[in-house]
């Protein structure tokens, strides 16, 4: 089963998908008249599609199936309110979502709290409102989480981060020996799966729900799905022999599913081909349980647009510099991870521009207004930059993720406003932007 599965995966045929040109010219246009640069857009629609697009990818799930947002992707209030809509699970791991997500008034059923720090004042504050299923990743993370049960008086369904300790080939790798996250299924210590499990069967505070892992972001080679799904298999087959009354009820096999940006990537369902037999065949196995998916990349990075402007030019030989009047402080990934966003020049009607240079695109290096070295945005092979010439506008594709969340004041930089183009096609503020007065106030220039 596993060297067919993995040949599948090298046999995938990949096309890049079209850029989501969800708002024309014309209408950018008006926008920035009305609002200004640097200024982010997001389409309602596509973010109802996408949680549509990892349902039907699953559908042939034998079991139960959850989607589920992941919101350290974007918190953004409207992007909450409009997947409360469609009834995905909003996985949380702080405090603050936690406020979000009640103030946008999802139903505490439909949250899953995983922590990375596992405090007992923080998992009080969880369980008194009304959140019953919580993901432990550590000993002592269960240890404060039976506390918390034991003074609100409720018996939690508890589920156990588990690190696969498989290879990824990823973005942003999540499981390797010795990580961050989860723990492995053993290791010596009371930090592991088969110890946490001993701890919580039969406990009177807590109940075992189930496990969780998370691989990474970006992933484009499935077969380490299929090697920790096989892991997993033989560690439900050997605390079935030891506890007979074992029972997984959810499974949560993390995110993952590949956004374009540069390179072609495998569609959701092209990445559920790969792991929809195994998955029931683990059911087969050991009982019907809850499927959970989950996205944050995913779900919102093709729902938003970034439009600036250009506000400089400079050439050498056959090389043009571009400025914008964005930097990373706007879109962080480009310096951190080197993401390469879709850019393309908003089209204008000719005869209003003035085109001073036909530089091709890949001579055309394009800068962000910060002074910082890093501030540098590379180029995808989708990028379209001809035309790049002062007061023109400038679009960046498959910004919904990890953008709005990791906006900073770098410079003293301020917020800008955020559109949403709602699903009957109208322009609403759904952020308005910060001011530099607002921004003095936030640092403490009104104490004296």
């Amino acid at each position: 089963m596993e060297n067919s599965q993995i040949q599948l995966v090298e046999n995938l045929d990949l096309t890049a998908p079209a850029l989501n040109r969800f708002v024309k010219p014309n209408e950018i246009s008006k926008l920035v008249a009305q609002y200004g640069t640097p200024l982010y857009l997001i389409d309602e629609d596509t973010l109802h599609a996408k949680v549509k697009e990892l349902h039907t990818a699953y559908a042939k799930f034998v079991g139960p199936l959850k989607i589920a947002y992941s919101i350290k992707a974007n918190f953004n209030p409207a992007i909450l309110r409009t997947f409360i809509t469609d009834g995905v699970t909003f996985d949380l791991t702080s405090i603050g979502e936690l406020h979000f997500i009640k103030q946008c008034k999802a139903a505490p059923e439909n949250i899953i709290y995983t922590s990375v720090t596992e405090e007992l004042e923080e998992y009080l504050e969880v369980l008194q409102s009304g959140v019953r299923k919580i993901v432990v990743s550590s000993f002592n993370g269960m240890t404060n989480l039976a506390k918390a049960a034991s003074k609100i008086g409720v018996k939690v369904p508890t589920m156990i981060r588990v690190n696969p300790e498989v290879g990824v080939k990823a973005g942003v790798r999540a499981s390797y020996r010795n990580g961050k996250f989860g723990v492995p299924f053993n290791g010596g210590t009371i930090d592991s799966a088969t110890k946490m499990i001993k701890h919580l069967m039969d406990n009177d505070l807590l109940r075992f729900e189930g496990f969780h892992f998370h691989l990474g972001s970006q992933i484009t080679d499935f077969s380490c799905f299929i090697h920790a799904l096989d892991k997993m298999d033989a560690f439900m087959t050997k605390m079935k022999k030891e506890y007979p009354s074992f029972q997984v009820n959810t499974f949560d096999i993390g995110g993952g599913t590949p956004v374009f940006y540069d390179e072609p990537v495998p569609s959701p369902t092209q990445m559920a081909e790969n792991l929809i037999s195994r998955l029931n065949q683990l059911v087969d196995t050991h009982g019907i349980f809850e499927l959970m998916v989950e996205s944050g990349r995913f779900l919102v990075a093709e729902s938003s647009i970034l439009v600036s402007k250009i506000v400089n030019t400079k050439e050498y030989s056959e090389h043009k510099i571009v400025i914008l009047d964005a930097g990373y402080h706007l879109l962080l990934d480009a310096a951190l991870l080197k993401q390469e966003y879709p850019q393309e020049i908003v089209s204008t009607p000719k005869n209003k521009v003035k085109i001073t240079s036909q530089i091709p695109t890949k001579n055309i290096h394009l800068a962000g207004r910060l002074c910082d070295t890093y501030d540098i945005f590379p180029l995808s092979k989708a990028s379209s930059l001809n035309e790049a010439d002062v007061g023109r506008y400038m679009s960046f594709y498959n910004v919904g993720a990890y953008s709005l969340v990791f906006n900073m004041p770098f410079h003293c930089q301020i917020k800008p406003p955020v559109i949403m183009k709602t699903a009957n096609a109208e322009f609403k503020l759904v952020r308005k932007g910060s001011s530099y007065e607002r921004l003095f106030i936030e640092e403490g220039g009104d104490i004296f």
